[in-house]
């Protein structure tokens, strides 16, 4: 399902009718220029901005409230400052989304951005084309996208913490956690466990209830933290 036009972007920015408007966050110019044609054959997507530092990245967000910004957290080899930024973006321009499109993976790194509110996080030479343009549109509907890999291991770090708590949950809460830790969506959630989409939306808000949580993302970032098996 497409998201709606937002209403709150004055009509003054850049492609304010777009379904999806995007800010690119890297420092390499042809990594820009590859992001920028694959997802504007996108319908409904527009590349409004592009950032090359961190300052720049947070005006351009601040400038045109992109419904996504996709970065690569090492601009200006600081990661550290890049997670930063994430939490500002986050609790200062929370109907922003963030996608991570990160050179390697990182464990330290993954986890972190996900507590940060980072809602994906790709892999340059891993990401096909096809997987960028939905990852977009997941971060932007409040889902988590992660790449080839990246979905099972944070599952693997859920289950193999030695720090657990149930917290409450539901066996079927756990389940679907999980499965929301892999990157699906509450259709394919609802497949896999063969329950309805309006089931895995219930199960998710009574999870974030439990957890805290205000979002998927820092759903998973919980769950992580507290070990849930």
């Amino acid at each position: 399902m497409e998201s709606e036009v937002r209403t709150d972007v004055p009509r003054g920015r850049r492609s304010p009718t777009a379904r999806t408007r995007v800010v690119v966050a890297d420092s390499n110019a042809i990594t820009r220029a590859g992001v920028r044609a694959i997802l504007e054959r996108a319908p409904g997507t527009a590349i409004i901005g592009e950032a090359t530092t961190y300052d720049a990245a947070l005006q351009a967000v601040e400038e045109h409230g992109p419904d996504v910004l996709v970065i690569d957290l090492d601009l200006g080899d600081d990661t550290t400052r890049g997670l930063t930024l994430c939490e500002e973006i986050c609790e200062r321009f929370s109907e922003t989304h963030i996608l991570v499109l990160a050179s390697t993976l990182s464990e330290m790194v993954l986890v972190e951005a996900l507590r940060r509110g980072a809602n994906g996080y790709l892999v340059k030479d891993q990401v096909t084309a096809d997987e960028l343009v939905r990852s977009v549109r997941a971060v932007q509907e409040g889902d988590t996208a992660f790449g080839k890999g990246i979905g099972a291991l944070v599952a693997r770090k859920l289950g193999n913490s030695e720090t657990s708590t149930k917290n409450d949950l539901s066996d079927r809460e756990v389940e679907v956690v999980r499965l929301v830790a892999q990157g699906l969506s509450n259709k394919q959630i609802a497949h896999e466990l063969f329950i309805a989409v309006s089931t895995v939306k219930f199960h998710i808000h009574n999870a974030c209830m439990k957890l805290h949580a205000a979002r998927r993302a820092e759903l998973v970032h919980r769950a992580l933290s507290a070990g849930i098996i």
